[in-house]
Parts: structure tokens; C-alpha cells; sequence
């Protein structure tokens, strides 16, 4: 009888079988079932997969079989084969008695071998079970046999599953010696699947003792290896600690690429676990990352999948993480409900930090719906719990969170006395303390008690605490609730600078805020992306300091009370001791590259510097958005000065809708546009006027200069500055009008050197929205003899990396999109994919001017972030001295006309600034609505 037929009989088909079956066939065949599942090289700890259900379904049949039978030598052979293929098909508690029954039948027996043998399973069966100081004593008596009989593959074997015990119990020292010992043994015997196995686990125990380029290499060997040896499930494995491995270090494009490489192999295998499991983690990324709406899809994927595979605590944790998502949309009923549903679980797991953890979020939730009675329940509950517990940083945050309760309530007296009790914790504490939290609450409360020292004290160590600990925050489990204000520092500072001190001296200390926060913001943008980020000169230095990076994101991780509640003295004196050696080698770094510097640590401008740098007839003005308050500094080399109260940011924003409802009836076709043009001309006008009334008209007198260098800060970058009217005249109507991130990126590129003796660079992308990319690429291409014309399926990756290495200027007439969730996941089109803001930061793109002719960011798109910096500092970062972006989705037939004005002027010598100034205003005469001639900013130098 055949396998299929032996799975698909009935149980008396089966009995008549084994009764009337010769014995030497029943044999037979049982042996050929054990070769074929042993054929299929599973093993524990793999993800499910269709092998391992086949295997236990075929090894029931063969107990059954074998029991009717009455042969006891074949019922000892199928309970081993179904002991082991439960095991590897993640039923381990259910393999146990069959893993006993057939030690006990062979020792009975008097095959000592055999049962030794036997025990090698039940050893990982336990493991996985939990059960460890049985599989210990197990363990002892399979390795005293080995030894005494010279088993060299047997020993091998038990020092392996050993190793693995001691893995999962923490003891990592004793896990890397027994590792050590059965990698040694698999390499003489030549056993290339032990060695496998042997990097995989190496890779794990090594990982654990923060050993994580040498783990990292492990897992390369055990992926490449079991490759080669078409073990796949081993590979998947490999690949998805890997995986694990670059999220904990900080790697986290590496992480997804990994993630999303095996999400498909684990579904085609069927191995709904590991396969929820990504989805877990990926989740996880995502909510550090600001992708709220991602994060929520994958968390609530990958809950009901651990729902159906009976895995509560997972199902736990990702219900967590769905409402960690849902808090940041502000969905607040939806986000409350799944951590109910969270904190029930982990209360039937008696997961006391979780509870704790759960009821604060639970606190922010009713805080934010002004459920003052019920926010202070759970944060008094959250803090009961971490008391018991031990933990000072939860404790600190529970309190800060009856502080905030108590400043809401008008309390003051009692937030006094919860701050004195923070302080009390952290004098008898030498852990070291995310204080960010307590920091902003003591500010807050001086604010209210009009001690303006105090307030303007406690916002610095606020700003220098976030800005110190900036990779801390990645693995802290409040940064969703807590930090979701952390601008409030930097917009608090700026505003008692302005208040508290003189003309002269506010508007320098205010100022310098203004720029750390602009720059915070940078830092925290790419402190995703940094190992992909390559400096401007060698250095040994900048490969230690990201070293030190990833092993201090990983340290962050694993001291987390969730991962290890008794987290030991000795890991926060490295984590102590790892800081203070990379802001020594940060320190190194800056005198050599300061631009890559900037990207990794908070710098900022001053307004002397400023000063220095501008040309005589250039003014700065630069935005900032404050408490809902926007003011600007106004900065030329003979003066500075700052203007308040120009307006709510929520007056800009509701303009700003307005506007983009005017821009968006151009894609409504021209037979609409005929019909109405002049309502939407007039429309678009008195938008533009209002802007202009609000943000520039109040500091028109103080300029003196013929050119303009914008900095806007929020929702302002999407602004047509240059397109302001008071009626009569546009703003660029009487100034050259550039753009600038901040006035310290500005400083960069005003510091470069202009590009000579290269040609020019197109590249052009057409599809069946921009038919005129071609013509517009191949018009500019024959204007410029000698330029390098990369157009449609030319376009590739490589082409365009070399291709733009070094230009005069680079043309890339194509579709972009900036990312609202995340700006560095902002990118253009090109043949066969994307060129995202992270790919820029690692190329080289030396050139005077970058323009993206076809690229839309999104006046449509009401925000109050800073949408396009991801991809605007990605190519200054690269080597661009300057770019030209559009703020909406561009008509291509007078785009190309522009472009025509545009460069035929900068090629007779004018500046760039004037000679887009001048391509504007030939448009305009043709097409007067600002649709047409104003979407386009010129950043950087001029």
C-alpha cells in the first residue's frame, strides 16, 4: 500500500490491513513512509509547512497501523515518526508522550543506542515546550552515552539541541560553548546540514550577546549554504532573523526588503505563524516610521491570524499595535477598543508589564477624549503596577502622565508634588532614564506659574535629552503618546527667547531654536536610513560611528522590560559608556565632513553665520510655526530682525485648501476650464492676496534687497511665496525669489563650488498622463549639444546613477511623489521603478541644478509637515547645488515652454533665480492664471 492510500483508508480499512498484511510488507512499507518523511529534512523550530502536515498525517497512519498490527518493534518506529513530525510541524506539546513511549519501549528493549537516539528529539520537544529541567535530565543521559560509545554524530547532535536549550532560557555564554563544540563536530564529519544548522544557531546565540556583526555573518552563511543545499525552510529562517536582526539594529529599509521577501514563502508554505510574524514586526517599523495606516493593516492582519492559530500572547501584542496605529490617526474609540482587547489577554497570560503598559495608553486615550476620571484610574493603576515591579523609567512616565492630568485640571499644587516624587526616583536611580517626559512637565508647570527661568531651564534639557537620546526613543514604549508634541520644546524656547530677552539678543537665541528644531527634525528623518547614507570623505570614523549606532539600537531594544524584565547593571554601563564614545567620534567626525555630521546630529545656524554667507543683495526670510503662532526672521548682512503674531497656522491652512480646490479644476478638462477660467483666475488671486497679506506684507518694508531666499517650516513649504500678490504685483515681480529647508542647508550648498567642464544630463519618462516628457527631454537634449539623453526604457537605474554622477545639470522630466507618512519613501519614476530619497543619500549626483520637471508634492495635501525634504535634501545631500520642484501636478505642454525660457536665459548668464523670474513672466503673458507659470521653486544655491 502506497502513502496516499495509507492516509486515505478508514480505520477498519486500516485494522483489515495490518491484520491480514504479510509482515515483511507491513515493514516495508513503514519504512519507506519513514525515508520519504525523513526525505523532506524537517526539523524543530521551522515554520509549518505542507511537508510537515503531509508527514503527520502519514505517521498517524503508520501508529494506526502498527498498533493493529501487534508489532511492538513497528509501533516504537511509528511513535518516532510521529514524534518528530509533530515536532516539526509546531505541535510540541503534542508530540511529548509519543517522544516518551518510544524511549521507554527502546530501553525496555535493551536498544540503549537507539533510545539515545529517541532522546535527541524529545530534548527539542521539551525545549519548545517550556519544559526545560526536563529536557536537561533528558539531555545529561543521551550525552553520557555518546561520550562513553564514541558517537561522534550523536554528540554533535545533543550539544546542538542543548546549546539551543540555553539559548531560550538566557544563558547565552553556556548556549555559545555547547554551539561551539557541535560546529566543530559537524565540520569533521563533513556533515554540511549540521554546518548549516550550525551557522543558523551560532547566528542566534551571538546575536543575544550583542555580537552583531559576526550574528549578521552567521545568518549570511546559513542562508547562502542552505541554499545551495535546497534546505528552504532552514533558508527562510535564516533570512528572517536576519531580517529581525537589521530592525533591532536600526536597519530598517534592509528589515522590509527581507520581510516582504519572505511574507510570500511562508503563505505559499503555509506557515501562518512566521508569516504573522513578519507582519508583527514589520507593524512594529511602521509605527516608528510614522506610517500609521500601514502599520494598522499588517497589526490587524497578523491579530487575527495568531487569533486562529491560538497564539495569545502574539494575538496580544499585535492588538497593541493596532491601537499604537490607531492613537496616531486619532482614532480614539478604535484605538481604545484594541487595547482592551490587548490588556484582557496579557491579564490571562499575567503579563504584569504589559497591563501596566496597556493602562497608560488607555490614560492617553480618555485624556485626549477628556475623560479626566478615567485617564487618572489607569495611570494611578499603570503606576501601582510598575511600583511592584521595579521598573523606574515606567514609573517616572505613570507619574508624568498624573501630571499632565493635574495641569489639565488646573491643579497645580498636586503636578508640583508629582514632580518632586520623579526627582526622588531618579536621585536612587543610576539607570539611565528617558526624562524627556518629566523634563517637558516641569517646563510646562513653571510656564504656568509664570517662572520664566524655571520654564525656559527645563525646555532645554527637554530639547538636549531628545536630541541625546534621540535612538532611545526609537525602542521606547511611549514615544507614540508622550513625543507625539516633541516639537513643543523647540516651539516653547523659541517663543520665551522672543518674550524674555531683548531685540537683539531674543532674536539670536530664538532663532538658534528655530534652526535645532529644523534640524532635529532632519536627523530624526533619516535616523531610518543612515547606514545607507555614505559620507563625503573616507574615514574609519564614520563606519565606527555607525557600528556604535546599531549596537546601541540594539542594547536599547533589548533592555526594554518587555524583552528581559531584570535587565543588568552591566548592560546600561555599555549603553552609557557606548553614548559617550559616539558623541566623542561624532565629534571627530564633524571637523572632517560637517554636512554628514549634520545629518546624524543636531547642528544649527546662527544669525551671525547667516549673515556672513549672504551676498549683499540677498535677504533671508524664514518661517516658523510656533504654538500655532507663525513668525518669521527677516535677515540681510546689515540687519535682522523677527516679526510675531503674522497669523494662525490654522488661518494658512484653511487658505490653503481653498487654493488647492482652485488648482485642482485644472484637471477637470479644457472644455470646464473655457467655461469658468475666469472664476478660477479670480479665485486663485484673492487666495494668493490673502497669503500675501498675512505672510509677507507685514515685513515688506524691512527689505531692502532685489533677492529673496524663503525658508518655510511646516505646512508653508507648499506654498507659492513668489506667486503672493497684493493685487496689482506678484511678489516675483520685484524680487529674484529662491527657497531654502533651513538656512543651515542653505550654508552647504552656498559653500560648493559651481560644476565645470561637464555636460549636461535628460532624462525623460513618458507615460499616457505626460505625453509631451519626450518631446519637452529631446527639445531641451538639442539645445545642449553633447548632453547625455537617457529617455524611457534608457532610463534605468544604473544609467541614471552613472549618468548623473557629475553635470552641469541634471533635467529629469518624469513622474514624482512625495510621501506625506514618510519623506524619505519620496521618489521619481524611472524605467522599471522608483528613485527614492534614501537611494540619494548613498549616490553621487555633483551638477549645478537638478530640476524635476514633472513632480508633484501637493498643495492639494493640507499639512503640517515637511513633505518634501526628504527628497529635496536627498539630492543636495548627493552633490546638487540647486533644484527646481513643482508644488502641483504640472500641464506638461506649458512646462516644456517654461523649460525652453528657462534655460535658454541661464545659458546667456543670468542667475538662476532671474532667469526662472524671467521664464515665469513670458509664460504669464500667455497664460496669466498662476497654474500655468508659478508651480515651480528654485532651492538652494542660486
Amino acid at each position: 500500500m502506497g502513502p496516499l492510500e495509507l492516509i486515505n483508508r478508514t480505520d477498519d480499512e486500516l485494522r483489515a490491513w495490518a491484520v491480514s498484511e504479510d509482515p515483511a510488507v507491513l515493514e516495508q512499507t513503514l519504512e519507506e513512509i519513514w525515508q520519504q518523511i525523513r526525505d523532506f529534512r524537517l526539523y524543530a523550530g521551522q515554520p509549518r509547512s505542507a511537508e510537515s502536515e503531509h508527514s503527520a498525517r502519514l505517521a498517524r497512519a503508520c501508529l494506526q497501523a502498527a498498533t493493529y498490527s501487534g508489532n511492538g518493534r513497528l509501533v516504537v518506529q511509528a511513535c518516532r515518526m510521529l514524534a518528530y513530525s509533530l515536532t516539526a510541524n509546531e505541535q510540541y506539546e503534542e508530540s511529548l508522550p509519543y517522544h516518551k513511549r518510544a524511549i521507554e519501549e527502546l530501553e525496555a528493549t535493551g536498544d540503549r543506542a537507539q533510545a539515545a537516539r529517541a532522546r535527541l528529539g524529545y530534548i527539542v520537544a521539551l525545549t519548545h515546550a517550556g519544559k526545560y529541567r526536563e529536557a536537561l535530565a533528558v539531555a545529561s543521559e543521551a550525552e553520557a552515552w555518546f561520550k562513553e560509545n564514541n558517537d561522534e554524530v550523536g554528540f554533535a547532535r545533543v550539544c546542538n539541541n542543548v546549546a539551543n536549550l540555553y539559548d531560550r532560557i538566557d544563558e547565552h555564554e553556556r548556549a555559545y560553548q555547547y554551539h561551539l563544540m557541535h560546529s566543530e563536530v559537524v565540520e569533521k564529519i563533513g556533515d554540511q546540514e549540521g554546518v548549516a544548522k550550525s551557522y543558523h544557531n551560532l547566528g542566534i546565540c551571538l546575536a543575544a550577546m550583542d555580537q552583531f556583526e559576526k550574528a549578521d555573518q552567521m545568518f549570511q552563511n546559513c542562508e547562502n549554504l542552505s541554499q545551495h543545499l535546497e534546505i528552504m525552510e532552514l533558508w527562510a529562517q535564516a533570512i528572517y532573523n536576519r531580517a529581525h536582526l537589521h530592525y533591532l539594529r536600526g536597519r530598517y529599509i534592509d528589515a522590509f526588503r527581507s520581510f516582504n521577501r519572505l511574507r510570500q514563502h511562508f503563505q505559499q508554505t503555509g506557515s501562518r505563524r512566521h508569516s504573522a510574524l513578519c507582519d508583527l514586526d514589520e507593524a512594529e517599523i511602521y509605527i516608528q516610521l510614522n506610517r500609521a495606516k500601514d502599520a494598522a493593516t499588517l497589526a490587524q492582519r497578523a491579530a487575527t491570524q495568531f487569533l486562529e492559530l491560538g497564539l495569545h500572547r502574539e494575538e496580544a501584542e499585535a492588538r497593541a499595535f493596532l491601537g499604537l496605529a490607531l492613537l496616531q490617526t486619532r482614532k480614539y474609540a478604535e484605538a481604545l477598543d484594541a487595547f482592551e482587547t490587548a490588556q484582557k489577554i496579557f491579564e490571562v497570560e499575567g503579563n504584569l508589564y504589559w497591563i501596566g503598559l496597556l493602562d497608560l495608553y488607555r490614560s492617553e486615550v480618555h485624556l485626549s477624549l477628556s475623560r479626566w476620571a478615567e485617564a487618572l484610574a489607569l495611570a494611578t493603576q499603570a503606576k501601582t503596577v510598575f511600583e511592584r515591579m521595579g521598573l523606574p523609567s515606567k514609573t517616572i512616565l505613570s507619574l508624568v502622565q498624573l501630571g499632565r492630568l493635574a495641569l489639565t485640571l488646573d491643579d497645580i499644587p498636586r503636578a508640583e508634588a508629582l514632580t518632586a516624587e520623579i526627582a526622588a526616583i531618579m536621585q536612587k536611580t543610576s539607570l539611565p532614564l528617558l526624562l524627556f517626559p518629566f523634563y517637558m512637565l516641569s517646563a510646562e508647570i513653571g510656564e504656568r506659574k509664570e517662572d520664566w527661568h524655571r520654564a525656559e531651564r527645563f525646555y532645554k534639557l527637554a530639547a538636549d535629552d531628545l536630541e541625546l537620546h534621540r535612538m532611545r526613543l526609537h525602542h521606547d514604549d511611549l514615544k507614540v503618546t508622550f513625543l507625539q508634541g516633541r516639537n513643543a520644546a523647540y516651539e516653547a524656547l523659541v517663543v520665551l527667547a522672543l518674550r524674555q530677552a531683548g531685540q537683539e539678543q531674543g532674536l539670536g537665541a530664538a532663532y538658534m531654536w528655530c534652526e535645532r528644531a529644523k534640524s532635529r527634525g532632519l536627523v530624526d528623518l533619516l535616523s531610518q536610513s543612515l547606514t545607507a547614507i555614505q559620507g563625503h570623505t573616507e574615514s574609519s570614523l564614520q563606519a565606527k560611528s555607525e557600528r556604535l549606532r546599531e549596537e546601541l539600537s540594539v542594547l536599547y531594544a533589548s533592555s526594554q522590560p518587555q524583552v528581559r524584565v531584570s535587565s543588568t547593571a552591566a548592560k546600561f554601563e555599555t549603553i552609557a559608556q557606548k553614548e559617550d564614545e559616539l558623541t566623542r567620534i561624532l565629534r571627530e567626525v564633524s571637523f572632517q565632513d560637517p554636512e554628514y555630521t549634520s545629518l546624524q546630529q543636531v547642528s544649527a545656524a546662527t544669525v551671525e553665520t547667516v549673515q556672513q554667507m549672504l551676498p549683499g543683495d540677498t535677504t533671508v526670510i524664514e518661517y516658523f510655526i510656533a504654538r500655532d503662532e507663525v513668525l518669521v526672521f527677516v535677515i540681510s548682512r546689515t540687519g535682522a530682525r523677527f516679526q510675531r503674531y503674522l497669523c494662525r497656522v490654522g488661518q494658512i491652512m484653511s487658505i490653503q485648501e481653498h487654493l488647492a480646490f482652485q488648482l485642482e479644476q485644472f484637471a477637470l478638462g479644457e472644455q470646464y476650464l473655457r467655461e469658468h477660467s475666469d472664476q478660477i483666475f479670480e479665485g486663485t488671486i484673492y487666495h494668493l492676496r490673502q497669503l500675501y497679506q498675512y505672510l509677507f506684507e507685514p515685513i515688506r518694508t524691512s527689505i531692502n534687497t532685489s533677492r529673496l531666499t524663503i525658508v518655510p517650516h511646516g505646512c508653508l513649504h507648499v506654498l507659492p511665496f513668489h506667486a503672493f500678490t497684493d493685487g496689482t504685483r506678484y511678489i516675483t515681480d520685484d524680487f529674484e525669489v529662491s527657497y531654502a529647508p533651513s538656512a543651515s542647508v542653505l550654508k552647504y550648498c552656498l559653500e560648493k563650488n559651481d560644476i565645470e567642464d561637464a555636460q549636461p544630463c535628460v532624462i525623460g519618462v513618458s507615460d499616457e498622463l505626460a505625453p509631451f516628457v519626450e518631446q519637452e527631454a529631446r527639445s531641451l537634449a538639442s539645445m545642449f549639444p553633447g548632453s547625455v539623453l537617457l529617455l524611457n526604457d534608457a532610463a534605468t537605474r544604473n544609467a541614471y546613477a552613472e549618468a548623473a554622477r557629475r553635470t552641469s545639470f541634471l533635467h529629469i522630466a518624469t513622474h514624482a511623489v512625495f510621501r506625506q507618512d514618510n519623506p524619505m519613501f519620496s521618489g521619481f519614476k524611472i524605467a522599471g521603478g522608483w528613485v527614492t530619497a534614501i537611494d540619494l543619500f548613498s549616490m553621487t549626483c555633483e551638477t549645478n541644478l537638478v530640476t524635476l520637471s514633472g513632480c508633484q508634492s501637493g498643495v492639494s495635501m493640507v499639512t503640517g509637515s515637511d513633505d518634501g525634504l526628504g527628497l529635496i535634501r536627498g539630492f543636495l545631500y548627493a552633490g546638487a547645488r540647486s533644484l527646481m520642484v513643482s508644488l502641483w501636478n504640472v500641464d506638461d505642454r506649458r512646462t516644456a515652454e517654461l523649460m525652453d525660457y528657462f534655460y535658454n536665459t541661464w545659458r546667456a548668464g543670468a542667475r538662476k533665480s532671474q532667469a526662472l523670474k524671467i521664464a515665469m513672466k513670458g509664460i504669464r503673458e500667455k497664460y496669466p492664471n498662476p497654474f500655468y507659470w508659478a508651480p515651480f521653486l528654485l532651492i538652494g544655491k542660486d
